[in-house]
């Protein structure tokens, strides 16, 4: 513990990395898991933003 830390006095380091505001995940590129589903929307497994790189199930991507 430094003496500063002792005597009660708070660092000059900024706080904590500023927050991002949410994504709001408006590009999402589909994801199969076989080559014979690619293209067929039914089939989709999982949806990627293209943005923050966030994984969403289909239900997930159809409720936003």
């Amino acid at each position: 513990m430094s003496l500063l830390a002792r005597l009660g006095h708070k660092s000059q380091r900024p706080s904590a990395t500023p927050t991002r505001p949410p994504c709001p995940h408006s590009e999402l590129a589909p994801r199969w898991d076989s080559l014979e589903d690619m293209g067929r929307a039914d089939r989709v497994t999982f949806y990627v933003c293209t943005n923050c790189g966030e994984r969403l199930s289909p239900e997930a991507a159809r409720a936003r």
